[in-house]
């Protein structure tokens, strides 16, 4: 909010030709007086808003009103930490986004926002139905139903391939490839995609047109995914062993090989690159690897592993990222509590 005032209070001085001084004078203040609020290290008094509002010509509420971007930044930062948006935030933000729609110069930000917003909304609706579908599950262990509330609010797999393929998601990237062949991160989405549903020999085509684009650790990295699809897995340990002997210093080649061994269920190997992964990542770190040794050691039963490395998030979040609060804080706080009471009754 300071930044905002001290931005719009040298805006509007200026729109004005007045000079610093001249409207500190007109204040009864210093000229350094208002370099500070511009320079965002002091706020206006209140008692001055009424007569500055005047000099500037607005009123005080549009003084203090956001821009649109401050507005988006605000909804952008209650979707990532806040658990539960209240009803009254969730419709205020769903309106102004709308609104923005029709803004050409905004469409793009306010689309991609409100999709968010949206997604947020259908995580929030699935993390009060999960619980439900349990106890209802406990309560009816026959229920078929109620195995699949629980897949569908928790993510579950289905084996059924007429409910479990992406046909349409799939042709919709390569659409969006055709038009933008230069864009490597789609080529990625695309082949996940391919290979989720076992279309390897696709898959392979669009690796091949990527690596053309755009060469780095992904190449080897899918080239051994879809050697793993088609059950090739000395291929695909050998791929993944090339991949960090070519990008030996790159944290993301490592976190990535981790992956793979946890999928295989080699955990000692995982742990290893998951921490090899985070001593090579730059500041500001991700909870990524942290994470995931919390997943495994939560496997292996291992709880005071596990509730070391959501502390280890905790921390990671406080220095890395400054935050001390909000869900992003607190959804690890909840794993330790229940990790805590997992471990109580064993």
């Amino acid at each position: 909010m300071t930044l905002e005032i001290g931005e719009k209070i040298r805006q509007l001085r200026l729109q004005r030709g007045m000079t610093q001084g001249q409207l500190g004078e007109a204040l009864g203040l210093s000229a350094q007086a208002v370099s500070k609020w511009e320079s965002q290290t002091n706020m206006p008094d209140i008692q001055l808003l009424p007569e500055l509002s005047v000099l500037l010509g607005i009123s005080i509420d549009e003084l203090f009103s956001m821009t649109d971007s401050s507005r988006m930044d605000r909804i952008e930062n209650m979707i990532e930490t806040v658990r539960f948006l209240p009803e009254s935030d969730f419709c205020s933000a769903e309106k102004f986004l709308k609104e923005k729609l029709t803004d050409k110069s905004a469409r793009p930000r306010a689309a991609l926002i409100l999709s968010e917003l949206y997604v947020k909304r259908a995580r929030e609706y699935d993390q009060l139905a999960a619980p439900l579908a349990r106890q209802a599950l406990l309560l009816n262990p026959d229920e078929k139903a109620a195995h699949n509330a629980i897949f569908d609010s928790e993510r579950g797999p289905y084996m059924d391939w007429n409910v479990d393929n992406y046909v349409e998601l799939i042709d919709f990237y390569k659409d969006f490839l055709h038009r933008h062949p230069e864009n490597p991160r789609t080529y990625l989405w695309l082949m996940d995609l391919l290979l989720a549903n076992g279309r390897t020999g696709e898959a392979k085509e669009v690796l091949s047109a990527m690596d053309k684009v755009e060469h780095s650790f992904r190449t080897e990295l899918y080239e051994g995914y879809i050697a793993k699809e088609e059950c090739d897995l000395p291929h695909a340990l050998r791929c993944w062993e090339h991949m960090t002997e070519e990008f030996p210093d790159y944290w993301l080649s490592w976190a990535s090989k981790g992956d793979c061994m946890a999928r295989l269920c080699r955990y000692d190997e995982a742990v290893e690159y998951y921490e090899k992964a985070l001593s090579l990542q730059p500041s500001p770190r991700y909870m990524d690897m942290p994470e995931a040794i919390a997943q495994i050691a939560e496997i292996r039963g291992d709880f005071d592993r596990a509730i070391q490395m959501h502390q280890r998030c905790i921390d990671l979040l406080r220095t890395d990222w400054s935050l001390t609060e909000g869900e992003p804080v607190d959804e690890h706080r909840r794993a330790i509590a229940r990790l805590r009471e997992k471990k109580a009754g064993t």
